[in-house]
C-alpha cells in the first residue's frame, strides 16, 4: 500500500499523540518513566569506587575530569559511557553500577560538559576530549585496548556518533542511543517545539538574532561528518531508537535512520552524503526507504512486523544491519533500555 507523502507528514505533524495507532502499541507513556533514570543532569553522589580523575588535555588550560572505575584485574573491558544533552561527567549514570557488577573498567568523562556553549556541542574540543578519554581510561586501568566500548543516549548518543566519526584510537562498538544525527534539522525541529534545545544550538553556534549559522550547526553534526575508514573498518556501530520518540520526547526517529543510512550508504555503496544515501534506498534493501520512514513516524509501528522479534523485552518494528553496522527501532521512547550493557559485543 503506497502513502501519499505529504499528507502523512503533515498529519505526523498535526496529530501527535493524539493519532489513533493501527498496532496494539500504545505503550509510551509506560516506558516514558523509564528515561528519568539516566536523564537525571543534577550532580549525583556517585559510590567511593568511583574516584574523580583529572585527565590532562591539549585543547584546555585545564585538565577534563572524569569518574573512572578500574576492574579488580587487568585486560577487563572499558565502557565509555557519555553523559546526556544537558548533563556532565557529574551527572547520575545507571551504567556505572552495573559496569562494577560486571568487573569492567568504566569511565564517565566531561568532554565539555552541557551543550550550551560554543566549547560544547561537537566541537572539536569534543571530539579531542573523547579520545582523551578513552585513551587515559585505557591506560590508567590496564583495560584490553581490543575491548573499548563507546556508549550515550540522547546527547550522549550524539557523542557517540561523533566518536565514531572523529576519535582515531581502536573502539571496538559504538551504542547511540536515541542520538541527534544533525542539529540543523533539530535546531528547527526544537524551534516548532518551542523547548529549549533549540536556544542551545544558537548560542554554540554563535548564531546571532534571527540570522541561524546552519553550516556552523552542519559542521558539529555526526552525519555531516567524516568517517576515518581506517580506523573503523572494525568496529561496530549500534543505533537504537523508540518508536514514539518525537512525539513523546524530543528527538525524532529520522536521526537514528538518517545516521544509518549514512554510514552503510558510504561503506557499502560509497555514498558520502546523507541525501545520497536516503535516495538510493528505494534501491537497496538493506536501507531504510522514504516510505518505510513515513510508516514509522505517522503509524508508530509496523504492522507486518514479526511479533516475535524483540529488542530485551520490547517489540521491534524494525531493524537494519550491514556493514558492520545496526539499526533498531523498538517500541519505546527516548530512552536507554536497561539491558544496554547486555547487547555490547564483548568477547565476541
Amino acid at each position: 500500500m503506497k502513502y501519499p507523502v505529504l499528507s502523512l507528514a503533515v498529519a505526523a505533524l498535526l496529530w501527535g499523540g493524539a493519532v489513533s495507532l493501527p498496532c496494539q502499541a500504545q505503550t509510551a507513556v509506560k516506558h516514558a518513566a523509564q528515561t528519568s533514570q539516566w536523564d537525571d543532569t543534577s550532580a549525583a553522589r556517585w559510590s567511593a569506587d568511583f574516584t574523580v580523575v583529572d585527565i590532562p588535555s591539549k585543547v584546555d588550560s585545564r585538565p577534563q575530569k572524569a569518574y573512572l572505575y578500574q576492574a579488580t584485574e587487568p585486560g577487563r573491558p572499558l565502557i565509555v559511557s557519555l553523559h546526556t544533552w544537558s548533563g556532565d561527567y557529574r551527572q547520575a549514570d545507571p551504567l556505572a553500577a552495573e559496569a562494577k557488577a560486571r568487573n569492567y573498567n568504566y569511565i564517565h568523562p566531561d568532554f565539555q560538559g552541557a551543550n550550551t556553549r560554543p566549547e560544547a556541542m561537537g566541537s572539536e574540543r569534543v571530539v579531542k576530549n573523547l579520545q582523551e578519554a578513552i585513551e587515559y581510561a585505557v591506560k590508567a586501568t590496564g583495560a584490553d585496548a581490543k575491548e573499548v566500548h563507546v556508549i550515550g543516549v540522547s546527547g550522549g548518543g550524539m557523542a557517540t556518533l561523533l566518536a565514531y566519526m572523529n576519535v582515531t584510537c581502536p573502539v571496538k562498538s559504538f551504542s547511540a542511543w536515541a542520538p541527534i544525527s544533525d542539529l540543523e534539522a533539530w535546531y528547527w525541529e526544537s524551534k516548532a517545539r518551542g523547548n529549549k534545545y533549540a536556544g542551545h544550538i544558537e548560542q554554540a553556534t554563535g548564531s546571532v538574532g534571527e540570522t541561524f549559522d546552519a553550516a556552523e550547526a552542519r559542521r558539529r553534526s555526526p552525519l555531516y561528518g567524516v568517517i576515518p575508514r581506517k580506523q573503523r573498518r572494525t568496529s561496530q556501530l549500534f543505533i537504537y531508537e523508540g518508536v514514539h520518540d518525537g512525539y513523546t520526547g524530543s528527538v525524532p526517529v529520522t536521526h537514528a535512520i538518517n545516521m544509518y543510512n549514512r554510514v552503510v550508504g558510504d561503506w557499502k555503496y560509497g555514498l558520502a552524503q546523507s541525501e545520497a544515501a536516503n535516495r538510493q534506498a528505494f534501491v537497496h534493501a538493506d536501507l531504510v526507504s522514504e516510505d518505510e520512514t513515513i510508516r514509522l513516524l505517522t503509524l508508530r509501528c509496523e504492522p507486518t512486523a514479526d511479533p516475535t522479534l524483540k529488542l530485551c523485552d520490547r517489540q521491534i518494528w524494525l531493524q537494519r544491519e550491514a556493514a558492520n553496522t545496526r539499526l533498531v527501532i523498538f517500541e519505546g521512547t527516548h530512552e536507554m533500555l536497561p539491558c544496554a550493557l547486555d547487547l555490547i559485543p564483548v568477547g565476541e
